[in-house]
């Protein structure tokens, strides 16, 4: 739901923690475009209460969203915030770092994120700005975690234990997500996209594909994707694979035959994904970005 032009006017981003499981809680991110209407707030993020302690899943996309997303998680439990788990560097889930830190807060991530962070934050942080407007934006700084893994780790938060898994080179160079055992919930990050279309910049298809086949298999009830709604249906994993596959093997095959990007993009989009928040936009983006991916790798074999 969009913020109100009054909240939106004064930076509050209206966050509310929805109990999505027994101590599992969200803030769901608008399925909308960064916009000063809803000051970047377009990904999901989360928290899990345990009998001692709370890990939190995911930064926000600026430091104001953070500190109101601490507010909203300390008027909902007393117990003691151990750690944030950032699940990739990408500005709509990293970009609340520093408070964390600040705080004196552990912030895992994988240290490939990390350096994409590095590389690409002010860069990001400009983009966004852009988009949101300095007001959203203001005092937001390009942080880094204080705790980078490269295996599994789960993590005791008293009478509970949440699982934080790696998955490498397929939406981005390093991913996490977090499993809650207790009541089989996921939150999956950026690797699942629910009702738009998944982003590409820096990613490998056939990689992600395969990833998206090891969560399908996992035993959870409930999926939280990085954007869209509540997954309960693993069909959603299957689509989202689909439109991975066409899109590959669009752009492979037009690369392969000598066509120019705006040649791919004369040619219609089935379907079956023109109802995906963002096709136009994302699905000419992805485009061209595959195409600058083949003249330095060459594409996969055409179907």
């Amino acid at each position: 739901m969009a913020l109100s032009a009054a909240v939106a006017q004064a930076g509050d981003y209206g966050l509310a923690p929805f109990e999505t499981a027994p101590g599992v809680y969200t803030f769901w991110g608008e399925q909308a475009d960064l916009l000063p209407s809803n000051g970047g707030n377009i990904a999901n993020a989360g928290f899990i209460v345990g009998a001692k302690s709370v890990l939190v899943i995911d930064a926000g996309p600026t430091r104001r969203y953070a500190e109101q997303m601490l507010d909203a998680i300390r008027a909902t439990t007393d117990r003691p915030i151990i750690a944030v788990v950032v699940t990739h560097h990408h500005q709509d889930h990293s970009f609340g770092i520093p408070v964390f830190v600040e705080h004196g807060l552990d912030v895992i991530m994988h240290p490939g994120a990390a350096a994409m962070l590095v590389r690409d934050g002010d860069i990001l942080l400009n983009f966004v700005t852009e988009l949101v407007g300095a007001a959203w934006t203001d005092g937001t700084t390009i942080g880094a975690p204080t705790h980078p893994i490269t295996e599994a780790t789960s993590i005791d938060l008293g009478d509970r234990d949440v699982d934080v898994e790696i998955f490498e080179g397929g939406h981005t160079p390093g991913d996490l997500v977090v499993y809650d055992g207790a009541t089989k919930t996921l939150f999956a990050g950026d690797l699942v996209f629910n009702g738009r279309v998944p982003t590409v910049p820096h990613g490998d298809v056939q990689t992600w594909r395969g990833q998206l086949v090891t969560l399908d298999k996992w035993d959870w009830r409930r999926l939280i994707p990085g954007h869209g709604p509540l997954v309960a249906d693993r069909t959603v994993l299957d689509g989202m694979s689909d439109y991975l596959a066409f899109l590959e093997a669009r752009v492979a095959c037009s690369y392969r035959m000598g066509d120019s990007p705006a040649e791919t993009l004369m040619a219609e989009v089935p379907d079956a994904y023109t109802g995906l928040f963002g096709i136009d936009r994302e699905y000419q983006r992805a485009v061209l970005q595959l195409f600058r991916k083949y003249d330095e790798t060459a594409p996969p074999p055409c179907p």
